[in-house]
């Protein structure tokens, strides 16, 4: 009896009486939520709907040997989706389950680094944008409010340039080319016709002097 006293202090097991459950090859994924609301001693995760508060527990303890006293649990409803922008079927998305663990030491978030380089944010940014843009184009096209291309608030960074470069071409600023080599027989043909557009200003103006 003493020796089993000794193992279980030399391994140092919780206050709470540990399951018997075996996983060998665990298929589900839990997400530990940053809370800033949350006081130190405490904890949000993201966990499968078929785990309980004891899996949490018990995961918590073998993976990381981090000790919970209590745990708290809710079920959160997904708003209602549109199947697609041509049907009328409307569905609700698999719910998620958030639990919050009452942890035996207190555990402090790291600061957010100020370089987020390293995990792509410009690139996560751009589809985050997109998403936004293509749900809001979407609701517009449910309630029949399309808007024209040169209505649209935010126009793409192309079509910016494109028209900034038309503006200057209009006033003069620019002068468009595009620097390619025709071949010489177009020379004969725009000579021909600049000449003949020469006569015709010769002839309108005799016609004019005369019929004065």
């Amino acid at each position: 009896m003493a020796e089993a006293v000794k193992a279980a202090a030399a391994r140092q097991l919780p206050a709470f009486k540990l399951g018997k459950k075996q996983v060998f090859l665990p298929n589900h994924v839990i997400t530990m939520l940053r809370k800033e609301h949350l006081p130190p001693n405490e904890a949000c995760f993201k966990v499968p709907l078929r785990f309980t508060k004891f899996d949490l527990r018990d995961y918590l303890w073998n993976l990381y040997g981090v000790e919970v006293t209590t745990v708290r649990s809710y079920v959160k409803q997904q708003p209602l989706t549109q199947r697609s922008t041509s049907s009328r079927s409307w569905y609700r998305p698999q719910p998620h389950k958030i639990m919050t663990v009452e942890l035996a030491k207190p555990f402090q978030w790291p600061d957010a680094p100020a370089d987020l380089e390293p995990w792509s944010n410009d690139l996560w940014r751009m589809r985050e944008e997109t998403i936004e843009q293509r749900n809001e184009e979407q609701l517009a096209r449910q309630r029949m409010q399309i808007p024209l291309k040169s209505q649209q608030q935010t126009l793409p960074k192309e079509r910016q340039q494109l028209g900034e470069l038309a503006k200057k071409m209009l006033s003069g600023e620019v002068k468009w080319e595009n620097n390619v080599v025709l071949d010489p027989r177009w020379d004969k043909i725009l000579g021909r016709e600049k000449a003949g557009k020469s006569t015709e200003t010769t002839t309108t103006t005799t016609t004019t002097t005369t019929s004065s």
